[in-house]
């Protein structure tokens, strides 16, 4: 519950960017929202009650046209997952355990520190192809890739800690107050390109989704 409240506090207290213009071509953000994971363990996705956990962004990005921005992002944040009554009681093998939790049922619960920083380029939709440019909403999509350093924050070795590579895409729109600050909302997916994050080795590879509000300065 702690959690819960943690995120949504950080949700609504959001101050970020991630917009530029022809006249003002670098910006930069810092921002809050929350973090879930989906990997071995299970899927926590939207799931408020037992997988969400906090992260502050920060990223400078430059304007290269109407259509492209280029950036480099960087977030911190918990990362992990918590089983729900259902899943802590069914019964699963020794070895699809997590080994600092062979005593209990389940799979066992997931609590790391993770620390990213990558590069992105953005499609702005607002390019006068899609949208208008002089429109104040504006929506846009990014790719991009990560380094990610994770950290156990339990000390129970269901997390392999290292540094682990991410492919990142998301979507989101900002709106123009005026040419200098913007607002908005952003939804970033990141999938690791190992599945060795977490203590299972098998299945589908282990991800991480955040979403954020933000408040965005272009500086000059």
């Amino acid at each position: 519950m702690k959690n819960y409240f943690y995120s949504f506090a950080f949700l609504f207290l959001t101050i970020g960017a991630l917009a530029q213009t022809e006249n003002n071509k670098l910006g930069i953000t810092t921002g809050f929202g929350f973090q879930q994971y989906n990997g071995d363990l299970g899927n926590g996705f939207y799931s408020f009650e037992t997988s969400t956990y906090g992260v502050t962004s920060l990223n400078l990005s430059y304007y290269v046209s109407k259509s492209f921005d280029l950036g480099i992002m960087g977030t911190l944040g918990d990362f992990g997952y918590c089983q729900t009554k259902e899943e802590a009681k069914k019964y699963v093998s020794m070895e699809d355990r997590c080994s600092g939790c062979v005593a209990r049922t389940g799979k066992g619960n997931l609590n790391s520190r993770m620390v990213s920083g990558g590069i992105f380029i953005k499609y702005k939709l607002a390019n006068g192809d899609f949208f208008r440019e002089e429109v104040k909403l504006k929506p846009y999509l990014y790719i991009g890739s990560t380094i990610n350093h994770i950290t156990d924050n339990m000390k129970m070795n269901c997390i392999n800690a290292g540094n682990y590579v991410a492919l990142n895409a998301g979507i989101g729109f900002r709106y123009d107050i005026n040419e200098r600050f913007n607002l908005g909302y952003n939804i970033g997916f990141g999938s690791f390109t190992s599945d060795k994050v977490d203590f299972m080795e098998h299945g589908r590879k282990d991800q991480y989704l955040q979403n954020s509000l933000f408040l965005g300065v272009n500086l000059f």
